[in-house]
This record gives C-alpha cells, structure tokens and sequence, in this order.
C-alpha cells in the first residue's frame, strides 16, 4: 500500500469487489480494443528492417541446431519468433561456410522470405501474432503491478496508457525484441522488489529467473542491476539495523545468482561459461557508447555522436501532447500530496513530517518506477546510439504507472465538475490521437510536428519509417493501374517479393535491377528515410524536400508524379 497519502475508509468487501470487477471488465475491453487495432494493422504492413533476421535466424536454428545467425542479439526472441515459421514447413536457403556477417545474415533472411518460394506476409504474420501476444503481456503486468499497489482505478488508467501508447501499439505488431524488453524489465523489477520486501528463497530464485529472462530478450537488460541495487538501498534506510532481514536477504540474493545463472545456461542451450552472453553484452556496449559510429539524425541535423536531449525530444514527437497534459496533472497530484505530508504540524512536527515523507517515498511501491525510470533515462541521455525512440520503450510503462498513481492523487481535490470532465476528456484524447494514425503506428507523429506528411524533418528510421510500407505500395499501384515507378527504398524487405515493379534507384540494400519493356515510370517513389542524406545520398533529395509529395503512403513512402 502507497504511504504518500492516508488510506481512505475501506468499503465493504462486496462492494469493493464489485468495483473491482468492473474496472477488470473495462481494462479487458480496453485491451481487446488496442490488441484489434495492432493485428488488424500488422496484416497492412509490409516486414520491417530488422524484424526478419530474429524470425529467419529462429526458423533456421530450430531446423540446423544452430541459432547464431545473430550473435549481436540474446536468442529468446528468435526462439519466440522463430518457431511459428519453423512449423509452418518453409523452404530454407542453401548455407554457406563461414561466420555470419551483418551483411550475409541479412541476405539469408531476404533469401529465406522471397527467394524459397515462401509466403512473406504469412511467416511474417504468424511471428507478428507472439510480438502482439507479448504487446498484451505488457498491458496486462502494468495492470496487475497498479492494481495491486494502488487499487483498481490507477490500474485501470495505467494499463490503458500502456495499451495505446503509440509505440506499443506499433511495436506490439512487429517481431523485434523492444516491447519483449519492456515486459521483461518490469517484471524483473517487480521481482526484485517484492524480494527485497519480504526476501525468501523463492522470490529470490524467481527474481533471477526473470533477470535471465531479460536477457535473453535483449542486452540492454543489464541495467536492472543498477536498479536493483538502489531497491536493496532504499529498503535498508527503512529497515534500519534489521539483521533478521539482511539474513534473509542474503540467503534470497544467493537463490537469484543462481537462479539466473542455470536459466542463462538453458536459454543459451548449455553453455556453461556463457561466453556468448559475455560477447554480446560486450558488443552491445560498444555499441551505445562509442560515439561517432551512428548515423543519428534529429530536427533536420545529422550527427554520429548524437545529441543527449535526443530522447527528451523525440518524446515530444512520439506520444501525444495529451500524455503530457496528464502528466503535468498528475504532478499536481503528486505536489499536493506531498504538501499535505510534509507540512503537517509546525517547527519540530514540521521537520518530523518531511522525515515520515521521505520515509514513506523510500518504502512505497513507487520507488520501483521511480528508480527503473531514472536509470534506464539516464542510460537513454548518455548513450551515443539515437536511431529510434523504440530503445526507450522499457521506460515508458514506468512513466504511465508513475501518472496514473499521481491523477488518483489528484482526483479526490478536484472540487468541480466540470474539471473532472476535462480529466476525463484528457484520456480519451490520449486513446484517440494514436488511432488517428491507423494502420500506421510506426510513423506516428504527435502534434508538435511539422504534419504527418512532413514527419522526415525531425525524425527518420524505426521513428517513421522502417520499410513498412510496400504492401500499400502495391494497392496503389493496382487500384490505379501503375505497371512500373522509380524506387529509392529504406528496408530490408524485397519490394519484387511483394509484386511490386520497379526501376532501381539508390538505396540502402541495392534493389534488383528490373528489365521492365515499355514508357519510362511516371512516379517517382522515395522512403521517408532517404529524403535525408542519413544513410543514403539521393541526388535528388534537396529538390524533393522543397516540394510537396502528391501522396504519403504508409507514412513512410513519398510519391511524386513526373510529368
């Protein structure tokens, strides 16, 4: 139970379980609804960058033994998304002698998606369906951690924050390991709290599990140390000199090595040194702090070393202004709150009050999204890898727990109606504006931006464009009758694999040069990304930038009709 405020006078049980129903009836609803709006807009998208090197490498390993296809990422998710592909009986292609580079491992997974006689959008589809699986997942454990901490209304807003938060929403259709990420944290985090609580054998052991778990999603998972560490420290300034306590908590923190280490070794199928962990941890960070080796891009700027407030910003453009006018009530709330704890009494009941306060923040529940925010933003500020605001995805359910809690703190001092109407009209803003983007979650744009249409000026990549949108390529071009464009394409998907004719220009992976009979094409197709000379040198993208498109597809493809 949250300390920060006097616990209101219990209903009685009847009645407080009928409320508890129905709010788990509205959060149901609530989650049937974001996870329609995900699927249905999967099927409309075409395989984005990444996302089938996890599935090929995974279909692959369950067939050879061997998942290494990308040492660079923890093998759970290939596992996750690799075995619905497996069982679905695809053509493989033929293997070639020697480590896997970036550049082969890509070539195998185009080959394995348009090269077999395989069907993309189906093996794509069937992956998608355990990324949106796990999408849900998160709704769900961000729901369970509020309900149980503060009651069913802060949970019921905390899950639907979550649940449409543009980039679950998004991601929650494509088979990558960002949303898995956020589960995974969370749940660590939990864990590690409620053992740190009440330490005992098997909360310690489960708690390492799941820390495995987290790593075997993705190496990022290394910062829930740090946090851990700091859940240990605030619970011991309340505990004192408990040594009961510190016993226990030793004997728990034994059960979670341990824990840990056997469900690395399984996820790692035997390893027992774990030296592909410790490669990958070690590539991995590399990665994020060398500076100079990331084509970032933000507001029309193009710098390898990136920018410290590249999160702060990208934030803005990423989730709607909504979010951010409830998040400014719900630190109203949280002021109020804490004014009221604080200032109770005068002089030496004054000074005792701000101790019980503080006291009370140290052994509240929210010092787990308190503590998991603050490390993983701060990891997110100095790290010099600013390619997509999906790396901060593990952050943004602790944020929405962290509003939640502070409008509950806000709604019982609201006085007047119509104030608590316009709370209530915040919400569903905030549900409404990323369902303005349908089916087109990955490019969604808040309303600071330049206009959706617009959107390659302050962002580009996984932000807006990740090679989602050859599939609506392909209707345009069939509903009206185009045979053949001129294509600059930013992805790793084969725009022939999907029936799409073209004529090749610059792009990231070289398009197949097409022996394409009759006119030359009257449009001109350019993907978002390439628009900016990030990765690829358009010649003509300064002159395109100065004109309007006649037609945005996906969010992600500029049309221009030649005349």
């Amino acid at each position: 139970m949250d300390t920060m405020t006097a616990p209101p006078v219990a209903p009685p049980p009847a009645g407080r379980a009928g409320r508890g129903l129905r709010w788990g009836v509205a959060m149901a609803l609530v989650l049937a609804a974001s996870s329609s709006a995900t699927i249905l807009a999967m099927r409309r998208t075409s395989t984005t960058f990444d996302e089938i090197v996890l599935m090929a490498g995974g279909a692959r390993g369950f067939r050879t033994g061997d998942f290494g296809l990308a040492p660079d990422h923890p093998p759970l998710m290939q596992y996750l998304y690799g075995l619905p592909v497996f069982l679905s009986h695809s053509n493989y292609p033929a293997e070639q002698p020697g480590q896997w580079g970036s550049l082969t491992r890509y070539n195998y997974a185009r080959s394995f998606f348009w090269r077999q006689g395989n069907d993309p959008e189906r093996m794509a589809f069937l992956s998608r369906l355990v990324a949106a699986a796990l999408a849900a997942g998160l709704v769900l454990l961000t729901w369970a951690f509020t309900r149980r901490a503060f009651g069913p209304a802060p949970a019921f807003v905390a899950g639907t924050l979550v649940a449409f938060l543009p980039d679950v929403l998004a991601h929650g259709g494509v088979a990558y390991n960002d949303v898995p990420m956020a589960l995974a944290f969370l749940a660590t985090l939990w864990a590690v709290d409620r053992a740190t609580r009440r330490p005992t054998l098997a909360r310690g052991a489960l708690a390492g599990v799941l820390g495995a778990l987290a790593l075997g999603v993705k190496f990022s998972a290394v910062l829930i140390a740090p946090v851990a560490l700091l859940l240990v420290g605030a619970e011991a300034l309340t505990r004192g000199g408990d040594r009961v306590w510190r016993r226990s908590l030793g004997i728990a923190l034994a059960a979670s090595l341990v824990g840990m280490y056997l469900a690395l070794v399984a996820i790692y199928r035997g390893d027992f040194l774990l030296q592909a962990l410790r490669v990958g941890i070690g590539q991995q960070l590399v990665h994020v702090d060398a500076p100079g080796g990331a084509p970032n891009f933000l507001l029309g700027r193009f710098d390898p070393n990136g920018w410290w407030y590249f999160f702060p910003v990208a934030f803005l453009y990423k989730t709607s202004a909504a979010l951010h006018l409830l998040m400014l009530c719900a630190g109203i709330g949280f002021a109020g709150a804490w004014s009221a704890r604080r200032l109770a009494g005068e002089g030496e009941a004054q000074v005792r009050g701000t101790c019980a306060a503080l006291r009370a923040l140290l052994a509240s529940p929210l010092r787990v999204p308190v503590l998991g925010g603050l490390v993983f933003g701060a990891a997110l500020l100095v790290s010099h890898l600013d390619l997509g605001f999906r790396y901060a995805l593990p952050a943004l359910p602790l944020l929405c727990i962290l509003t939640a809690v502070g409008l509950a703190r806000l709604w019982p001092t609201i006085s007047r109606p119509a104030a608590r109407v316009g709370l209530v009209a915040l919400l569903a803003w905030y549900v409404a504006a990323p369902l303005t983007a349908y089916p087109w979650f990955l490019s969604y744009m808040s309303e600071y931006g330049p206009g959706r249409d617009s959107a390659y000026e302050v962002l580009v990549d996984s932000n807006i464009d990740w090679g989602q949108g050859l599939l609506a390529l392909r209707d345009f071009m069939r509903d009206n009758r185009i045979t053949n464009v001129y294509l600059s394409y930013f992805g790793s998907a084969r725009p022939e694999g999907y029936g799409i004719v073209y004529t090749a220009l610059p792009s990231f992976f070289p398009l197949v040069p097409m022996s394409v009979p009759g006119p030359s094409p009257h449009w001109l197709v350019v993907s978002a990304t390439n628009l900016e000379p990030v990765y690829v040198n358009l010649p003509t993208g300064p002159a395109l930038r100065r004109v309007r498109p006649d037609t945005v597809l996906g969010g992600s493809l500029y049309l221009y009709r030649i005349p």
